[in-house]
């Protein structure tokens, strides 16, 4: 078991997305004391060089770095791992076959089917004995992500995949599904979280979240939720632009 896996078992962890190129912003999270980043590469503009110094930034900031692919793509997962992230993070997962992918993506064998190289920044640039690398690469947190009322609908059966760590709720994208995009508060979307968690809570499941409100993220907390990221590094700048400059000037 990985490090911030271990964490992420022994209580909730708080992180947030990043979606910026300054790699500065990744290191201060980590100083500033979150449990782990979010390097996202769906709706940030993270390109690959990007992210290499991203995951370096981490490192020196003592944060877990995750990086969210843009989907169930193994070139992408395996490129994201490569990196010497801490993790990857797959959005969209509809399907049980999704999730199966998504596992054979980002493991190797016997776990998966991970494109093997070992002289990449993960491996130490090749100096790193081969089967220290190829098994502690398979205990790097997996992440799956749930943001549709298809994926809610094959929930149990998504469950029952092996080989993954955490199963991510995305509250924007589920409100989206059942039409009210943005109203992630509507009883129709708490519904269908707590049918979620209930149902990943049952068979054992690590429950991951987003959340932009310091309320939620507390009631996620309380809730059982154990990896939950809050709001985006870039939002939380500029709120806090916002409020330095009403206590200034009023």
């Amino acid at each position: 078991m990985s490090d911030f896996n271990s964490k992420l078992n022994n209580g909730p962890c708080l992180g947030l997305f990043s979606k910026t190129t300054d790699s500065a912003f990744v290191e201060a999270a980590g100083l500033g004391g979150m449990d782990f980043i979010i390097l996202d590469q769906e709706h940030g503009p993270c390109g690959l060089e990007t992210l290499h110094h991203h995951v370096r930034a981490a490192r020196l900031g003592r944060i877990a770095s995750i990086v969210r692919v843009r989907g169930v793509d193994s070139h992408a997962i395996g490129s994201a791992l490569d990196s010497g992230a801490d993790g990857v993070q797959v959005p969209n997962i509809n399907t049980a076959e999704q999730a199966r992918q998504a596992v054979a993506a980002a493991r190797f064998h016997p776990m998966g089917q991970r494109g093997v190289c070992r002289f990449v920044r993960a491996a130490n640039y090749g100096t790193m004995e081969k089967d220290r690398y190829f098994s502690d690469s398979n205990t790097q947190t997996l992440v799956l992500q749930v943001e549709g009322t298809e994926g809610v609908r094959n929930m149990d059966a998504i469950l029952d995949v092996g080989g993954f760590d955490v199963l991510f709720v995305g509250p924007y994208d589920l409100s989206q599904s059942v039409g009210l995009p943005g109203q992630v508060d509507a009883p129709e979307v708490l519904a269908l979280i707590e049918e979620i968690a209930a149902k990943a809570s049952a068979k054992g499941v690590l429950l991951g979240a987003f959340s932009d409100q310091v309320s939620r993220s507390k009631d996620l907390m309380a809730a059982g939720f154990n990896y939950i990221a809050h709001s985006v590094d870039v939002n939380v700048f500029a709120e806090a632009c916002q409020r330095m400059k009403g206590d200034i000037c009023g």
